[in-house]
């Protein structure tokens, strides 16, 4: 495959040599490594889900820059999303899109806008706390202008959901298993 390379005008500055194939290889490495809680021995999707959900709200327009609102559009398909991928088992309280908006700061492309020195709180905030104290989040600059192209837009949000939202391994184990099964039960008969 070519690498692809463009001349692209973002925010009067001309980036020039932009690789969306260099781009999309350094973010997929930085979302593999993103942290996530566990609980009970289970990860927490909150934070690939809520990547998704921003994902889906460029693909919709309901963002058309690099400023993210938890505004209802953003609440209502992030629940939907925790709805789709969060297992039966994972608690009976899916985790709140504060919790994800707050701490996806913690893994280094995902940044807050706050005025003052609201941003040094220890604890996750309440959902109104940020709501009233946080202008906007954002993306690293070079995140959002992959995110900008379809192509790639999809292609990010299709290895999310692959690496970080399907149970690809539990699948494959439970697959195993039942394999195992049927070759005790050949080996009896």
């Amino acid at each position: 495959m070519p690498l692809q390379i463009d001349i692209i005008r973002a925010m009067n500055k001309v980036i020039q040599f932009f690789s969306y194939e260099q781009c999309y290889q350094y973010y997929t490495k930085r979302i593999m490594n993103i942290r996530q809680a566990k609980i009970h021995g289970e990860t927490i999707l909150a934070k690939p889900v809520l990547m998704v959900a921003i994902i889906d709200g460029i693909e919709a327009n309901v963002f058309s820059n690099n400023q993210f609102i938890i505004n209802d559009w953003l609440e209502g398909r992030y629940k939907m999303l925790m709805s789709q991928y969060a297992k039966e088992s994972q608690f009976e309280n899916k985790t709140g899109i504060e919790k994800p908006f707050w701490h996806l700061e913690s893994d280094g492309f995902w940044h807050l806008n706050c005025p003052g020195d609201h941003h040094r709180k220890s604890r996750t905030p309440s959902l109104a706390w940020l709501k009233e104290n946080v202008e906007y989040a954002y993306f690293d600059e070079a995140l959002w202008i992959l995110l900008q192209n379809k192509v790639w837009r999809i292609k990010l949000r299709d290895y999310i959901i692959e690496h970080k939202l399907t149970d690809d391994l539990w699948s494959g184990m439970k697959a195993a298993e039942g394999f195992g099964i049927i070759a005790a039960l050949l080996l009896v008969a």
